[in-house]
């Protein structure tokens, strides 16, 4: 049993009004080690004194964040990123940054150097300063079923096709005719067909994690649902696999992680988005046909997809077991 006796860890949110900052704020209120003792938008954000805190959680647009991060490792202070501004460490960053998020990015040195949050596939956390890069929404959904099945070489690497819909609260909180309810209601819409930035987000940490060079065909959807993402996940498995290999790996692979369910079978439950949102869960289910595997993944993208891993990272910069601060999370149903 870890001792929570000891003082508290200083924290610091910016960006804390947005949807994924709000859950972030709950989580750490909560959060037996974590004191919450700042709060600032991007525009009050100059007013921080990054001395006072151990770790200030970046819940900002990627451009902010690349100015802001920077400025607050400098001085010692440990900064977890949610925006997209550090996660693609690339060869070529500057190249990907203009053209996936239009942004030329002021850091890349600092993106060379990022930690890609990841859990649990991300590498232990040992610097006393650190950089967190929080795993994009679409991709922590997607990776973390892909993941245990390139590893293992389960896949036809050149067959997999992504097909993944979220609530609209993915798309933030700013004012868009396209995410007005009357737009969306009754609506299944795809959006960014082929170029949503967190393509080259889960290609470069497919290769990373699951040491698999993948260019699958990926397109996302807007859901008439505040939140919560299904992201099926269709490949042919490999010659001589089979379902039972499938289980064996997501098992394996998850055997010390108690934040993901697993089924060889996709059943409503496991499929349900009230079955996974509240909490900081994964559902991976899957059925095989023939050599054809048909697989889904299921997370709340505010929450894994977002606040609630921003707190497992906060936990292993700490050292503390990756479900501290997370345990009184439920399913909305």
């Amino acid at each position: 049993m870890h001792n929570y006796s000891l003082s508290k860890i200083q924290v610091a949110v910016v960006g804390g009004s947005g949807y994924s900052g709000q859950e972030l704020q709950r989580l750490l209120l909560k959060h037996p080690c974590a004191e919450m003792k700042g709060l600032f938008n991007s525009q009050t954000s100059s007013t921080m004194n990054p001395k006072d805190y151990d770790v200030v959680f970046l819940a900002t647009p990627a451009e902010v964040s690349a100015e802001l991060a920077p400025r607050i490792l400098e001085q010692g202070v440990s900064v977890i990123d949610l925006s997209g501004a550090f996660r693609l460490a690339t060869d070529n960053i500057s190249g990907s940054y203009l053209a996936w998020y239009g942004l030329s990015h002021p850091a890349v040195g600092w993106v060379k150097d990022a930690h890609y949050g990841l859990v649990p596939w991300a590498s232990p956390i040992e610097n006393e300063t650190v950089l967190v890069s929080n795993p994009g929404c679409f991709a922590s959904a997607v990776l973390m079923g892909l993941l245990p099945l390139l590893s293992n070489d389960l896949l036809v690497a050149d067959s997999i096709v992504i097909d993944a819909k979220s609530g609209t609260t993915g798309a933030g909180k700013k004012a868009v005719e396209s995410q007005l309810f009357s737009e969306v209601d009754g609506e299944c819409l795809p959006y960014k067909v082929g170029i949503h930035q967190h393509l080259p987000e889960l290609k470069l940490h497919a290769q990373t994690f699951g040491d698999t060079a993948i260019d699958p065909f990926f397109t996302t959807s807007l859901l008439p649902t505040r939140r919560g993402i299904i992201a099926g996940i269709y490949a042919k498995l490999a010659a001589g696999k089979d379902a039972g290999d499938v289980l064996a790996a997501l098992q394996s692979s998850y055997a010390d992680y108690p934040l993901v369910e697993i089924s060889s079978e996709v059943t409503r439950d496991m499929v349900s988005l009230k079955k996974v949102v509240g909490t900081a869960k994964t559902h991976i289910s899957f059925s095989v046909v023939g050599d054809k595997l048909y697989l889904f993944s299921c997370l709340d993208n505010l929450l894994k997809g977002a606040a609630s891993q921003a707190v497992e990272n906060f936990n292993l910069i700490h050292q503390f077991p990756v479900t501290t601060g997370l345990e009184h999370l439920e399913a909305i149903i």
